[in-house]
């Protein structure tokens, strides 16, 4: 009880100092494509590759504005997004990128905080997941990603990574019963003109090397 008690007081302090100054705990999360659990694809639905195309025409049915970047990746080849579909409309989707991941891809919110990653040729990064509201409760996010993971293989990925922010507890949650492992942790704080970084010893199997904060002027 006590270390739970320790744990919850620090998280508090960790989202106090993140609304007063610049503050992020970056954990990193990697999964071998082929040990990873499969779940089978809903009754009723689709879930397949999408073109940006057929996203651009069904971006009215999302309150989330896909950024013009993402779907000029997924034209470029730098990016899949693997979405839902039940009769046609939109249920939810996934996305993913290859080879290298600037900051701006990967932060909390504010540009600081963001962390540049590198990919190994046999690794993609996943980058966003949204199911929405109406179709939640439907084990969609396990079988986008199941789906996601399936195509990827054949293409010759071996392993997802992707990162949550420290305190978001049900992103941790979620990535870790699709049997994520954590694999590191990069931290960052700034208050005034005092920052301190700290970046993780990856395993050398991970899929992937890091940059240094974009905030981060220590170096």
């Amino acid at each position: 009880m006590k270390s739970q008690s320790t744990r919850s007081v620090r998280w508090l302090a960790y989202r106090v100092v993140r609304r007063l100054a610049i503050a992020n705990v970056c954990h990193f999360y990697q999964s071998p494509i082929d040990t990873m659990p499969r779940t089978p694809t809903p009754s009723e639905y689709e879930i397949s590759s999408c073109s940006s195309k057929r996203l651009r025409e069904h971006s009215s049915e999302l309150d989330y504005v896909i950024p013009e970047r993402d779907l000029e990746m997924l034209d470029a080849g730098a990016a899949k997004c693997f979405a839902a579909f039940r009769s046609d409309s939109v249920a939810g989707f996934a996305w993913v990128a290859l080879g290298n991941i600037p900051g701006d891809m990967n932060h909390d919110g504010k540009p600081e905080t963001g962390l540049p990653i590198q990919l190994s040729d046999d690794a993609a990064f996943v980058f966003q997941v949204l199911v929405l509201p109406a179709y939640r409760g439907r084990r969609l996010y396990a079988a986008i990603m199941s789906k996601m993971a399936d195509e990827l293989q054949r293409d010759g990925i071996r392993h997802l990574v992707l990162t949550t922010e420290g305190s978001n507890h049900n992103a941790l949650r979620a990535v870790e019963r699709m049997q994520f492992q954590k694999v590191g942790q990069a931290s960052f704080f700034r208050i005034g003109p005092l920052s301190r970084a700290t970046y993780p010893t990856l395993p050398k199997d991970a899929g992937f090397t890091l940059g240094r904060y974009i905030g981060d002027d220590t170096a």
